[in-house]
């Protein structure tokens, strides 16, 4: 097996500002591996903020492991499993080679990865996300996505509490009923910061708040949880399946986002889904800032799994240019994996890739 790498780099639309820093393009690593007439696709999108590594560190880290690649046996789940525990790499990097080798596990079954994993439904509708910005701004942005078809809508909050309820209230008038909203506030808020702000912004019908607070602040985020009329979802504070089991013991969380990076791929992804699901709690996939590859093997995984009921995959969405194309696609808010064989077919621009491996 050949393993081949390229830096993606492709502006945003537009600045996307949340609590935690503001973002203007996408930088991952995208990763082929080759064997035969086979060949496996997978992303790596590092992030400083919740997964400590940089693109540039990632790169190194594939560097030194692609040499034992070919070591994997991928017509097997669980030897995919053990090969990935076995090496050392970052967690992006990890879930990039994760993607790859499943894409040619599911290549050699000659099935679509989606109906291999689970198969439980053939589309999700994802909603689209807002950065933080004036609560005018805000709903001038909701009405042009309403308008160009998506009903769900996911609203950065986490700055200033007084603001963001404003925020929720002029996107709500905006939008008027039938328009699905959530927030999320990358851990902007306080304990009581969150609590105020959730019971004001209840009363427009929002439907879930995500990360209100620090994500090591498990028994705050319990506290909240406990005492918020909206289902509270965490994210940043789950990345492995012990996360999972931590936060299902304190009873912090109503729902789980489970995002690649963080859970070294799709088969780590797979055990925090199972956890979930025994502790009654619900999951929603998200993403960091994956090109159509990434993104196309979280819509597999949402489509597969019975207990992935909400979906924030957008990132693709977001980008000013496409720079592969082919994979899952999007019409409107709705998202569909390929039903063909592995993640399905790329077709990169080849002349806008810096292969580095």
């Amino acid at each position: 097996m050949k393993v081949e790498a390229y830096i993606h780099r492709a502006p945003l639309q537009e600045a996307l500002r949340i609590a935690t820093g503001t973002s203007t393009e996408s930088r991952t690593l995208l990763v082929r591996i080759v064997d035969g007439d086979l060949e496996g696709w997978g992303e790596a999108c590092p992030s400083r903020t919740v997964l400590g590594e940089t693109l540039e560190e990632s790169l190194e880290s594939l560097r030194r492991v692609a040499g034992r690649v070919a070591e994997c046996d991928y017509t097997s789940l669980e030897r995919i499993s053990e090969f990935l525990a076995g090496i050392e790499a970052t967690s992006s990097v990890k879930a990039a080679l994760d993607m790859a080798l499943l894409d040619l596990y599911s290549k050699a079954l000659g099935r679509p990865l989606w109906r291999v994993l689970g198969g439980y439904r053939d589309s999700v509708e994802t909603d689209i996300t807002i950065g933080i910005m004036e609560p005018r701004e805000m709903a001038e942005r909701a009405v042009r996505y309403v308008e160009r078809g998506f009903r769900i809508l996911k609203l950065k909050l986490g700055e200033e509490p007084e603001k963001d309820v404003e925020r929720v209230r002029a996107v709500r008038d905006a939008v008027g009923e039938g328009v699905r909203i959530r927030v999320d506030a990358n851990q902007g808020w306080s304990v009581e910061e969150a609590l105020q702000v959730i019971d004001r912004i209840a009363s427009y019908d929002v439907e879930l708040v995500e990360q209100p607070t620090r994500w090591d602040d498990l028994p705050g985020l319990a506290e909240i949880r406990a005492e918020s009329p909206l289902p509270i979802a965490l994210d940043e504070s789950v990345k492995t399946p012990e996360d999972a089991l931590a936060v299902a013991r304190l009873e912090a969380a109503d729902i789980i986002n489970i995002k690649l990076m963080k859970s070294q791929g799709l088969l780590g992804a797979l055990r925090i889904v199972h956890i979930c699901e025994a502790a009654g709690i619900e999951n929603m996939v998200g993403c960091f800032g994956e090109s159509r590859v990434g993104m196309t093997a979280a819509v597999h995984f949402s489509q597969a799994m019975r207990n992935v009921r909400y979906y924030d995959l957008d990132c693709d969405i977001l980008l000013a240019e496409q720079l592969v194309s082919g994979g899952a696609s999007i019409d409107k808010g709705l998202r569909r994996a390929p039903d063909e064989p592995g993640l399905g077919r790329f077709e990169p621009k080849w002349g806008r890739l810096a292969r580095v491996l």
